[in-house]
């Protein structure tokens, strides 16, 4: 049992910046305290919900929170995959495969995990944009089939869609809201996977102020921000 945990703690924290929400269709609900959703867990300004998938035994998880930095760093952060190794526990590999534009592009992503667990992998898919009138950025990531041949050994995971909710609300100050479900295929029990969901999320997300302020995300621009 505590092999098990500890396994799915590791993959958890390699995948969960960039893992996501398929309820999204319902809505992006931006309340602190949004109607349907359970705390998790809730610390230094950053809280975890969840609530359970239709027809799954999965759940959906939102991260909302506030940080110090400004739009064009947290787009810079979310979009810059070749720097992924560098923020991302137990990245074995991440790089462009083919970028469409400064708000789109399709990625591939490698997590190790300790033996004998297999690595984790996937293709993804995302697009990134700006409502004129609020402000408010959207990035959406979904994972597609093909473009990178499956590897011996690695598992490819089936299902990882999410998106991040951005509002300026002050000098240097956003709003995040943070939307993902992922399925990290393989054997990982999904009891064990609904009872860690609120410790990776809580962990990705202090670490964000501190690596915003790497050099690679400053000064920054963007062709879809608009000022």
């Amino acid at each position: 049992m505590l092999i098990y945990r500890q396994r799915f703690w590791l993959l958890a924290c390699s995948l969960t910046i960039w893992s996501s929400a398929c309820l999204l269709a319902q809505g992006t609900e931006s309340n602190p305290q949004p109607a349907g959703w359970k705390l998790e867990k809730a610390k230094n300004g950053i809280q975890v919900y969840s609530r359970p998938l239709p027809n799954s035994r999965r759940k959906a998880v939102k991260v909302h929170c506030e940080v110090n930095a400004t739009v064009p760093q947290l787009v810079a952060y979310v979009s810059g995959i070749e720097h992924y190794r560098e923020i991302m526990a137990r990245t074995v590999d991440a790089y462009v495969i083919r970028r469409v534009s400064d708000r789109e592009l399709y990625y591939y992503h490698r997590s190790a995990l300790p033996w004998p667990a297999s690595d984790r992998d996937v293709v993804m898919h995302m697009v990134l944009s700006q409502d004129k009138t609020t402000g408010t950025v959207y990035i959406k990531a979904d994972n597609v089939p093909g473009l990178v041949p499956e590897k011996k050994g690695v598992v490819r995971i089936p299902r990882w869609r999410s998106q991040w909710q951005i509002q300026q609300i002050g000098t240097n100050r956003l709003q995040i809201d943070y939307f993902f479900e992922v399925d990290p295929g393989g054997d990982i029990p999904v009891w064990l996977i609904n009872s860690l969901i609120a410790t990776a999320p809580y962990q990705s997300f202090s670490e964000i102020e501190k690596h915003v302020k790497l050099p690679y995300y400053q000064n920054r621009t963007f062709s879809f921000l608009h000022p």
